[in-house]
């Protein structure tokens, strides 16, 4: 069975991928073959999709993964779908999608304070404090950092989420902008957003 075909009985499933199916896929292997092949022929749109069943799979086999694989998995699927929008130049849509992400903060990830003190301004609006908000305040000069300190995981994408507002700012106000055609079966924003509130609703990490 080639790649694509694998891809495409991921798309025909009507219900969350199996066990043994959603194993295989994302075992590194194919997982690395699927999004070789979903950028050399530009099929975002069937990729987006593929990661949001990814991702309700990830939730149906919470049993068998255990917490710290369904975060961990969950987290890789929301950047592969934040990736994939960006490379279709969704950027209303991933802004959307980022922005719905942030809402949810218990998605993130262990850090050294050392770490965080290092990133300094860039960093800390994404480390969370102790009454689960962001935005924890340098320590004072002389107390050290924590051990360890749980940042969002959206900390590696806030660059390029500066970029893509820009690029947003700018398409809107050039009268000769273009954007990249959507598919007809593209999911909308809407629809995007509805997948990933299901998601969370249904004890994926919020």
């Amino acid at each position: 069975m080639t790649i694509q075909d694998w891809l495409s009985e991921v798309l025909a499933a009507t219900e969350p991928l199996d066990w043994e199916r959603y194993r295989v896929t994302m075992d590194a292997v194919t997982w690395k073959a699927l999004w070789t092949d979903v950028e050399a022929t530009q099929g975002y749109e069937d990729g987006a999709e593929a990661a949001l069943r990814l991702l309700e799979a990830t939730q149906a086999h919470r049993a068998q993964l255990g917490t710290k694989a369904v975060e961990a998995r969950a987290i890789l699927l929301y950047r592969t779908l934040l990736t994939l929008l960006d490379k279709a130049d969704r950027w209303e849509t991933y802004l959307a999608v980022w922005e719905t992400l942030w809402a949810h903060p218990q998605l993130c990830v262990p850090m050294k304070g050392n770490r965080v003190a290092e990133g300094g301004s860039r960093l800390t609006p994404f480390v969370q404090r102790p009454d689960g908000r962001f935005g924890a305040t340098p320590s004072p000069y002389g107390v050290p950092a924590p051990n360890i300190v749980a940042v969002h995981f959206l900390h590696t994408s806030s660059r390029r989420k500066a970029v893509i507002e820009r690029k947003l700012l700018q398409a809107r106000t050039d009268p000769f902008a273009t954007a990249r055609p959507v598919g007809p079966n593209a999911l909308s924003t809407e629809a995007i957003q509805r997948r990933l509130a299901q998601v969370h609703e249904g004890g994926a990490p919020q």
